[in-house]
């Protein structure tokens, strides 16, 4: 109920409003964003267009009901939409922090390696739903549930994703000798 209040203040011009409804939910939305885009000025641009577009809806008196999910849904449509306009695009950025001593480099480096080889297994699953299903669930943390909400499918379609794209991500790091994989 709070929200709709929030909502109908924004309506009537309280700008405090807009900002008590969305400063929640934007580090988790600007987090949804970049696990899809991969690029934080990308993400920040997605999570501003958003939040322009939910302002828009709000004074056009669309019926919300549930804000929270509706903006997170909305994050995650419009990071599909900038990664399918720029789909030919791809950067990867590897950082490696300084470390002091030797065993320390190697162990950070082997991570660094298993960590990138997922990310680099992940972003060649052909299947664009599958990324995205991958990403939100292990890396964005949203149940089950609030996937099927975000991307408009059925709890069941997200759970068949999830188990393909695992078992497609298990052969994919197979392929490249990863040691220790399981679904």
């Amino acid at each position: 109920m709070e929200q709709k209040e929030l909502m109908l203040r924004i309506q009537n011009g309280d700008d405090s409003a807009f900002a008590e409804l969305l400063n929640p939910l934007i580090e988790k939305a600007y987090k949804t964003s970049y696990s899809i885009v991969r690029s934080k000025e990308e993400a920040e641009e997605v999570v501003q267009n958003a939040m322009l577009e939910a302002y828009r809806n709000i004074m056009a008196g669309k019926e919300i009901i549930y804000f929270n999910t509706w903006f997170y849904k909305l994050v995650s449509h419009r990071s599909i939409d900038s990664v399918r306009k720029s789909a030919r695009k791809k950067e990867t950025v590897i950082a490696i922090e300084t470390l002091q001593d030797h065993r320390g480099v190697v162990d950070a480096v082997i991570q660094e390696e298993m960590h990138l080889e997922i990310n680099q297994g992940i972003q060649s699953l052909k299947n664009g739903d599958y990324r995205n299903v991958l990403l939100l669930y292990y890396y964005q943390d949203f149940s089950i549930q609030e996937v099927s909400e975000m991307l408009g499918v059925k709890t069941s379609t997200v759970k068949s994703h999830l188990h393909r794209a695992r078992k497609a991500l298990k052969n994919r790091l197979m392929e490249n000798q990863m040691v220790g994989v399981s679904t």
